[in-house]
């Protein structure tokens, strides 16, 4: 589980003192602060957490200084009577560290209780507080802990929309006349969907891998395999639905091995989440060694799936799907279970292949040869920099590589190198390969994704320290120094690649052009391209 220490710092300069000698008496004042926290005698607050009504103590006028949402209640405590302050949905540890930030301002956040800290932040006006949740949300994201900050907003949110009994929530709005009483956190769901869901669904080659993943409540992972963004293969998803279930069930064995009493506990786990996999869109030898031997696939889902398989002699395969055949079912059936997911997201982070572009993403690897290859990305322009300073810089020595391109008006191209940019003697060096090519995504030519393989093959990159990527000695393609900002970039297609439709129109539309940005990546686990 991820943390992170949030501290705000001393405006020393705003009382005219300067230096350490001026911050002398803040880690003592701390200490007092942080003690006054704790003290019950003198605390004219009293906060009844949970349904459990854990008392956590506090002093108005500190809240009233420090809490922009926190005005007086109706009845006025005093020491030893302090006032009552329910608040049913709030978790007591997670609301004692809360407490303990606005005496001092120091935290420690952690992932299992970030969006109830965030809730807290936004219920009584911490801003800087709830920015810093929110900043660590997006900076500590990662496969290994999306799961894991999904089950805790999920939590968080259970806790936010409870009510509590009608008597109890008669008080709480007597008591707390301007505060909002169901705890509605402003962006919740954004942060739960957006950064959670779309993350575990853009990696989700890697978060199903987690221990987290088997810990997500039923619900949660049910809203994960409906959606369209999931990106996996749907054999993949199944046997991550398999792993999940086998998780809650305390399973270990392979299906082969189970004990029938471990199979009825399996698919009791399944129960409700197995009619989200899309099952007519798994490979039949993988439904038939796999799926079937579970015993979790209702009899007339078996049926069912039949129905939709015909023989093909012509095939090596057994069967084939009619959603796999082209254009021949998808268009007059809507049913969701025969309509593929999204391509799983091979090159994460990809701000090009995104959206209703992600499907170039399979396409990318068809070419390179191994079609579940995941790619990393190792420079973007508009992140690193468009100079050709800044490429060389992440990029030299790097193979193999894809670069992805996009023009001004939408264009899609760029090129593949088995050979890296590296530094030479003289002042432009050509590279030779025999497996480079360029290509085309999207164009305003009309033209289809298209490659262009290398012919003249002693040509194929170019290396200069003072441009970006070149292919060809045409150049081919060239992208130019700061590159957003001018119209030195261009395309001398063929000359050194040729193909169907080649012309220096074709990638970006004119001989010259300009780019909104440009990607670079490379394999992050390379796969031997034998097995495949």
């Amino acid at each position: 589980m991820g943390t992170r220490a949030v501290a705000v710092a001393a405006a020393a300069g705003a009382a005219g003192m300067s230096g350490e000698a001026g911050l002398a008496g803040v880690p003592r004042l701390l200490e007092d602060l942080a003690r006054l926290s704790e003290d019950k005698d003198s605390a004219d607050i009293v906060f009844l957490l949970g349904r459990d009504e854990t008392p956590v103590y506090a002093h108005r006028i500190i809240l009233q200084a420090r809490c922009k949402n926190f005005t007086a209640a109706k009845r006025i405590g005093t020491p030893g009577n302090p006032t009552p302050v329910r608040m049913p949905h709030a978790h007591p540890e997670t609301f004692r560290q809360f407490i303990r930030y606005i005496y001092t301002g120091m935290i420690i956040l952690q992932d299992s209780g970030i969006f109830e800290m965030l809730g807290l932040a936004q219920e009584l006006g911490i801003e800087e507080l709830w920015r810093s949740c929110e900043e660590h949300v997006s900076t500590t994201l990662s496969p290994g802990n999306a799961c894991a900050l999904l089950t805790a907003a999920l939590d968080a949110q259970e806790r936010m929309s409870y009510k509590g009994p009608q008597k109890v929530q008669k008080v709480w709005l007597f008591e707390n006349v301007n505060l909002r009483i169901e705890g509605h956190i402003v962006g919740f769901d954004e942060y739960m969907n957006l950064k959670c869901y779309a993350f575990i669904g853009e990696n989700a080659v890697d978060t199903v891998k987690t221990t987290a993943f088997c810990n997500l409540p039923k619900e949660a992972l049910v809203k994960l395999i409906s959606s369209d963004y999931l990106g996996l293969e749907e054999e993949d998803v199944w046997r991550a639905v398999l792993n999940w279930a086998k998780y809650q069930a305390g399973v270990t064995q392979p299906t082969q091995h189970w004990t029938e009493e471990e199979r009825i506990r399996v698919c009791q786990h399944l129960s409700g989440v197995i009619n989200h996999v899309r099952l007519l869109l798994i490979d039949s030898q993988v439904f038939a060694e796999e799926v079937e031997p579970t015993g979790a696939v209702p009899i007339e889902m078996s049926l069912e799936r039949y129905e939709f398989f015909t023989p093909d002699r012509s095939s090596s395969s057994k069967f084939r799907r009619y959603a796999a055949l082209p254009n021949k079912y998808s268009e007059i059936c809507s049913d969701k279970r025969l309509q593929p997911r999204v391509s799983p997201f091979l090159f994460p982070g990809s701000q090009i292949l995104s959206r209703d572009k992600v499907g170039f993403q399979r396409l990318l690897n068809q070419w390179y040869g191994v079609p579940k290859q995941s790619w990393r990305l190792v420079y973007r322009a508009s992140t690193h920099g468009y100079s050709a300073a800044s490429f060389h810089r992440h990029c030299d020595n790097i193979c193999p590589t894809y670069v992805v391109v996009l023009g001004v008006r939408g264009e899609i191209c760029g090129g593949f190198s088995d050979v890296p940019w590296g530094k030479t003697n003289s002042k432009a060096q050509y590279i030779s390969s025999e497996k480079t090519f360029l290509f085309t995504l999207t164009n305003n030519q009309d033209v289809p994704p298209t490659k262009f393989d290398v012919v003249k093959k002693s040509f194929a990159v170019c290396y200069h320290p003072d441009v970006g990527p070149i292919f060809g000695a045409g150049a081919d393609l060239l992208i130019s120094s700061n590159c957003n900002v001018n119209k030195e970039s261009y395309s001398n297609l063929p000359h050194s690649y040729e193909g169907d439709h080649a012309s220096n129109h074709v990638l970006m539309g004119d001989y010259h052009f300009s780019v909104i940005d440009y990607e670079v990546f490379t394999p992050s686990h390379p796969i031997n391209k034998a097995s495949h």
